[in-house]
């Protein structure tokens, strides 16, 4: 039987306690049930069962949904017996369309209901590394990829049309984003980007932290799967290299957005500076 792990409520605290819950979750056909899934909660259902999905049912959703990389070849999940680089790992995506993924992996599942989620955007990231990864070859990794990646693993999208919320969370101003302005959360989407995000938040402690990115686009998305014109504009974002280093991106609390964590209803919650630091003064 599967037991979910009780979530340490210490302030940061991803203890090793957390990271030993975390290590004993082991499959959970509901997932997904919790708000910060709301994106690919449609896909998770369609994989529910008594046992984890094995790479032939994650690959019939990706060639019903039409997938295909940056190059237009269809994309399929494809095993990974022996561990790769991150040259390889991009290289085989762009060459072959074959992302490495793991049977019974919590992290590369999440990654590939992401690619489901967002195909557009996880190809022009994917495009991205190849790209600097290549420019860079034989020298350390550079800021944009290493932008990239970050996105890739811990982002967090906010999507509306004004963007004075951003940037109170941009400059830390936490009092005001998330207790002030707590109502004006209701003119935005959040979208858990990154899988190592979404693994994070199946034993959630409150110091899980996100990269953020904001995009400022007219029309506010329904919550649920985003649509087509969404993953095209995030795709767009990062092909036309709007992201050029890491500080491009700032840090959000995850469980300090409304709605996604019970205690963060209590306007006290905001206050512990172990999570909710403030910008840092030269």
């Amino acid at each position: 039987m599967t037991v979910a792990p009780a979530p340490p409520s210490a302030r940061g605290d991803k203890p090793q306690a957390s990271a030993r819950a975390l290590a004993l979750v082991g499959w959970r056909a509901d997932f997904a049930a919790t708000p910060a899934f709301h994106h690919v909660a449609g896909h998770a259902e369609l994989l529910a069962g008594d046992d984890w999905p094995d790479l032939a049912r994650l690959n019939a959703l990706a060639a019903a949904q039409g997938l295909r990389n940056s190059a237009g070849r269809p994309l399929s999940f494809a095993a990974q017996h022996v561990h790769c680089g991150q040259r390889d790992y991009e290289a085989d995506i762009l060459a072959n369309g074959a992302v490495p993924s793991r049977e019974r992996n919590w992290h590369d599942l999440l990654n590939a209901l992401t690619w489901l989620a967002f195909p557009r955007s996880k190809a022009a990231l994917n495009a991205l590394q190849c790209a600097e990864l290549e420019r860079n070859r034989g020298a350390p990794r550079g800021p944009v990829s290493d932008a990239g990646t970050l996105f890739d693993e811990s982002g967090l999208l906010l999507v509306g049309p004004d963007a004075s919320l951003a940037e109170l969370l941009a400059a830390r101003r936490w009092q005001e984003a998330f207790v002030a302005w707590r109502g004006a959360w209701q003119g935005l989407r959040v979208y858990a980007f990154g899988h190592a995000i979404l693994e994070k938040l199946l034993a959630p402690w409150p110091g899980i932290t996100a990269k953020c990115l904001y995009l400022q686009l007219e029309s506010l998305p329904e919550t649920g799967a985003p649509p087509s014109w969404l993953d095209a504009a995030l795709a767009e974002f990062w092909a036309a290299g709007r992201v050029r280093r890491p500080a491009d991106l700032f840090p959000l609390p995850v469980l300090g957005v409304p709605g996604w964590w019970p205690g963060n209803a209590d306007p006290a919650f905001y206050r512990d500076a172990g999570v909710f630091r403030p910008l840092r003064t030269m």
